[in-house]
């Protein structure tokens, strides 16, 4: 299963598994495994305790490798099927995860040792804690073997956070947008479903419309399987407070377009899964597509004028040039720059192509948000003129910054482990699907919006999986967007000029098993005139059923 595919699911089953582990962490509490302690259908299926190698002392929210060797003592092989089982306490999240597992396509005959690996995290107070495991298997848990041997390491208290430095001053006139100037105005219901196709799960573009009346409208797609574009109208946002979304006003459909797809069928077939940008001139939408796993270079960007009477009539689609070998830097969204910048910096080319983060087959990605600058594209052409702004590319081992709650695993390209729990850099769960350039008379920015993984992050079994993940929003300076367009400097050169988490409000029934896990952001725009940022978050509410659906959310700039 690749990364794309389970992307949608995965966020639901971290919430469940994280109501299966619980939330216990262990200070010197014996163990009390009871019933769990004996196996019931472990037939054949021994083992014994070789070595163990952690470190005596680690220091509070450390990341640190650990090995446990263990020989398989009884008479069946044992496939990738298995597992350790943090022992004592049962099932404690001590070390930031209860598990660790054997490794994909791995095995032990009967009579052999193996050597099981994984990078913990260290709890966020000093003491003393247990570290023993067991031998289990995945699918039920069921232990069997001997315990690993009873180990107690010491995790002393860590240096003191030095003080976050101040951002720095824009040096323009114009000052740069930090989540202080937003204000949280409401929310709104999307269609939950349209043309048969159901928004459950749906990754949305949003773009903004202004009639010739003043009046307002957005544009959204539906459907996992189809790209069915509408038009509806903006309700009044209500605030969402709390689990109770019945007062949120839902889109009216003003208009259903039709499929946005160009010739293809099943895997050769592009749609419009990503991000939107309206283009009121030309009544053209841009859209753009990525595709999760792929080793080549499919089409990145198409375009859609909407005419009366004759509904759709598509055009492109464009590819990344070969001139740019990290051209899944550019798969997740459009927007539009603005013109003065367009003219100083770009050449005139006022589209942009982003948000970056990871991909399958990640070479060609960037480790961080990113940018680049196109020209209007010509129909006669198949590939886009680009001007990068910004990337980290993963082969250049470089990365955004962001906060230290997380670490990988069992991946030596998943990312560098955090200094700090304030101080880490972008994994291999880090994406960005959505963003906008800001330009107001008296503030400006480049917004994109981030998801980023949480917890353990680990490869598992032909997918990776988060334990959580959080929604961070990170704002970058036109100026340094724009030194790199001249040739100043390098597109990962360029820093955030500041970042910060943001919790979407979320309409989830109390006790539900995926409550606390928030949804991402997959479009965003901004409507200048009224200050207004429009941001479609998925899985926001739960309407009542087993689906989650998504929202709308609007914010103000000050």
């Amino acid at each position: 299963m690749t990364h794309a595919q389970v992307s949608p699911l995965r966020m639901l089953v971290a919430g469940l598994l994280a109501l299966a582990c619980g939330a216990a962490s262990g200070h010197l509490a014996a163990a009390q495994p009871g019933d769990a302690a004996q196996p019931r259908d472990t037939e054949g299926l021994d083992a014994r305790h070789v070595e163990t190698q952690v470190p005596a002392k680690v220091i509070t929210d450390e990341v640190f490798e650990a090995s446990v060797t263990i020989k398989n003592t009884g008479s069946q092989s044992w496939g990738d099927g298995m597992k350790l089982r943090c022992w004592e306490p049962l099932d404690a999240m001590t070390w930031g995860t209860n598990y660790i597992y054997l490794g994909q396509g791995r095995g032990c005959g009967p009579g052999e040792e193996i050597t099981l690996r994984s990078c913990l995290k260290a709890p966020d107070t000093p003491g003393e804690y247990v570290f023993q495991w067991r031998m289990a298997q995945n699918q039920d848990g069921h232990a069997f073997g001997e315990p690993t041997a009873h180990r107690t390491i010491v995790v002393e208290p860590g240096p003191a956070e030095a003080p976050a430095k101040p951002p720095v001053r824009d040096r323009s006139d114009k000052r740069v947008l930090t989540i202080d100037d937003f204000e949280y105005v409401g929310s709104l219901k999307v269609p939950d479903q349209v043309e048969g196709c159901g928004a459950a799960f749906t990754e949305s573009g949003l773009a903004l419309r202004t009639a010739a009346d003043g009046t307002k409208s957005l544009f959204v797609r539906t459907g996992l399987h189809r790209s069915v574009l509408y038009e509806a109208t903006i309700p009044e946002p209500v605030k969402l407070d709390g689990h109770d979304h019945a007062p949120l006003k839902v889109a009216e459909i003003k208009r259903v377009w039709g499929e946005i797809k160009l010739p293809g069928e099943g895997e050769n077939a592009i749609r419009a899964n990503a991000g939107f940008w309206w283009d009121d001139a030309k009544s053209i939408l841009y859209w753009s597509y990525y595709h999760g796993y792929c080793t080549g270079r499919p089409p990145v960007l198409g375009a859609s004028r909407l005419e009366e009477g004759k509904g759709l009539v598509h055009y492109g689609p464009w590819s990344v040039p070969q001139s740019i070998p990290w051209f899944k830097s550019y798969w997740g969204g459009v927007t539009r720059l603005p013109d003065s910048f367009a003219r100083q910096y770009t050449g005139g080319r006022r589209l942009v192509l982003g948000f970056g983060g990871y991909y399958s087959i990640c070479a060609s990605a960037s480790r961080g948000p990113a940018l680049a600058a196109i020209s209007d594209p010509d129909p006669r052409k198949s590939t886009l003129d680009m001007v990068e702004l910004l990337t980290y590319p993963w082969p250049k081992n470089v990365a955004a910054p962001r906060d230290g709650d997380y670490f990988v695993a069992n991946c030596s390209w998943g990312g560098q482990a955090p200094e700090s729990p304030a101080k880490g850099s972008w994994t291999m769960d880090d994406w960005a699907r959505a963003g906008v350039l800001i330009d107001l008379p008296d503030k400006h920015g480049l917004l994109v919006l981030a998801f980023l993984g949480t917890g353990r992050i680990g490869y598992d079994y032909g997918a990776i999986r988060s334990a959580g993940h959080a929604c961070c929003w990170y704002f970058y300076d036109p100026k340094d967007l724009g030194e790199v367009a001249r040739g100043d400097r390098k597109p990962w050169e360029v820093v955030p000029h500041s970042l910060a988490a943001v919790d979407y409000p979320r309409g989830i029934r109390e006790g539900s098993p995926w409550g606390s896990t928030p949804g991402d952001p997959t479009g965003c725009c901004f409507d200048a005139p009224t200050r207004r940022l429009y941001v479609y978050q998925r899985f926001c509410i739960d309407n009542g059923a087993r689906e989650l659906f998504p929202c709308v959310h609007v914010y103000r700039v000050k």
